[in-house]
């Protein structure tokens, strides 16, 4: 296992100095790799392993990135990417984060287009960005509170409005005080495996270790979810704070907040927070007069979903693949550079920070006995209303549909409800009346996963939707083991077959998925087929197209 850097210098890692060095030459070839191989350490095959593989280091930079996620598609992203592609040059990506308010396009500017915006480029003009709507069912509201506020990604609004306060709390006490109030809670993570907050802060605690590392994940990436880019933007306060107080529950003194590529704005707001907070004493040493000194860096993303995962984004950092390690061991104990690491997902954190500042008595009087506290969903375009709503956990998923959401948008009807993302769950009409809880929902076997929900609607066109969904699991493999790496292109070529091969390309495709999701070495591998299993079950004779 390599030595952490001393002192860690996210600027000198090999990935931020290879898009660095790579913006300098101008393009891949043009690019200096047996100099840079020697000056990394690193082996030039892995130089060049690196650039080939994250997309951030070999696509473009002034190509227009075109979100061709869920939403996207189903707004008619590619109609829309095949029209810009005759006028620029232009590239796809995954998701930009605005599935409220498809389609969208990301400028090589960071200019965010959407809706009727990034349409109008295709015609030479634009129109900036709104944002999301925000709502909540409780009030107040815990996680998105000062989403609803102007200007609350300032440090002096956002103190206005309760940030810090629950650090300011913890730093009074002590860190084992933290950790049982954390524990007391009940909290679980936001991110899709629900695991409590409080045993993995405190695993790590209890790990030995002379350094140890927490991390905001902040590579959201499921196509659908969209809460962690507005929490990044318009709270970085909130997401510092959390991050914070998992430092200090668990002995830490570096942080990271790791920002996936797609979303720029996000990237400026938490570097302007994280020196904001140095100049008023929250990030630095002996923070508040106190013995506990912490600081905080942002690594900004090379544009891999599979990154999202903690493992995965534990190798980024490190300047490798972003594949999945093997667990155990797991990162609490060997996390990054092998030392005792919290990777927690942004909501979960912000959501902490509320808990610190609260109590665990408040936070646990919502909600459930099993899922305690509220979750912010994130509504699709297809909905009439759509945007972020925080609902306390345990409210049906039929009431988020018809009361928050307000049915199908321009009142078209829902067909299905793709929840949770693409590894997430396809779900009929008369599957909408369980609890928003993910004990609950797995029971039934179904995910929660990120909170994200995407309206299919009546007319809306299923094979661009499979072969799409297709294309998106066999572009993010990350490749390390053949289920998943060969089966996912196995699987998009049998689904551009249907139309022509009938039922045999049906059966050969469900079967190739059958076997991605019983020997993927990773979530990713082993979740992608369900939803793609049950779009076929449920509109396979129209993927068909007739075809027999």
């Amino acid at each position: 296992m390599v030595r952490p850097p001393s002192p860690l210098r996210v600027e000198d890692l090999p990935l931020p100095r290879l898009k660095r060095e790579l913006r300098a030459a101008g393009s891949v070839a043009a690019l200096d790799v047996p100099r840079l191989a020697h000056e990394l350490a690193l082996p030039a095959a892995q130089v060049r392993g690196l650039v080939s593989w994250y997309a951030e280091l070999h696509e473009d930079p002034r190509a227009l990135r075109v979100c061709r996620g869920t939403s996207c598609t189903l707004a008619g992203a590619r109609a829309l990417h095949d029209e810009l592609a005759q006028q620029r040059s232009c590239r796809a990506v995954q998701c930009l984060g605005a599935c409220d308010r498809s389609p969208a396009v990301l400028t090589a500017e960071d200019e965010l287009l959407v809706g009727a915006g990034a349409r109008a480029l295709a015609r030479g003009t634009s129109a900036q960005a709104t944002r999301s709507a925000v709502r909540s069912l409780i009030e107040p509201p815990r996680v998105v509170a000062r989403l609803r506020v102007e200007a609350a990604h300032r440090l002096e609004r956002a103190r206005a409005l309760g940030a810090w306060a629950g650090l300011e709390r913890a730093l009074a006490s002590s860190s084992l005080a933290l950790l049982d109030e954390i524990l007391g809670s009940g909290e679980r993570g936001r991110g899709g495996a629900a695991f409590s907050t409080g045993a993995k802060w405190q695993a790590c605690a209890r790990a030995s270790g002379e350094r140890k590392f927490v991390i905001a994940n902040g590579d959201e990436g499921d196509p659908g979810s969209f809460v962690d880019r507005a929490l990044l933007e318009d709270d970085p306060h909130g997401v510092l704070e959390g991050l914070s107080l998992a430092a200090y529950a668990v002995g830490a003194r570096e942080g990271i907040v790791f920002v996936r590529a797609e979303y720029p704005l996000a990237q400026r707001r938490i570097a302007e927070a994280i020196q904001e907070a140095r100049n008023a004493g929250w990030l630095g040493e002996r923070i508040r007069g106190t013995e506990f000194s912490f600081d905080v860096q942002l690594f900004a993303g090379m544009g891999s979903y599979v990154c999202g995962e903690e493992t995965a984004l534990l190798n980024a950092i490190e300047g490798r693949r972003g594949e999945v390690r093997l667990r155990p061991p797991y990162p609490v104990t060997h996390g990054l550079f092998g030392c005792p690491t919290v990777v927690n997902n942004v909501e979960t954190l912000v959501a902490a920070a509320e808990i610190a500042r609260d109590g665990a008595a408040s936070y646990r009087a919502i909600g459930t006995a099993a899922s305690p506290g509220t979750k912010a969903l994130c509504l699709n375009h297809g909905f009439a209303h759509p945007g972020i709503a925080e609902v306390p956990f345990g409210i049906s998923l039929r009431e988020v549909v018809e009361r928050i959401g307000g049915g199908g948008r321009d009142g078209r009807a829902i067909r299905w409800l793709w929840v949770g993302g693409p590894m997430g769950s396809l779900m009929t009409p008369d599957e909408w009346d369980l609890p928003v809880c993910p004990a609950a929902m797995q029971q039934r076997g179904f995910v929660l996963g990120h909170g994200g929900l995407v309206a299919v609607l009546e007319g809306d066109d299923l094979r661009e939707l499979l072969e799409r969904t297709l294309a998106f699991f066999a572009e993010e493999s990350c490749g390390k083991c053949v289920p998943c790496s060969l089966g996912s292109q196995r699987a998009r070529e049998l689904g551009a077959a249907l139309p022509h091969r009938g039922d045999a390309a049906q059966r050969e495709l469900e079967g190739t998925l059958r076997i991605a999701q019983r020997a993927s070495l990773c979530a990713f591998g082993r979740l992608m087929p369900g939803p793609l299993l049950r779009l076929l079950e449920l509109a396979g004779a129209e993927l068909r197209g007739g075809a027999r």
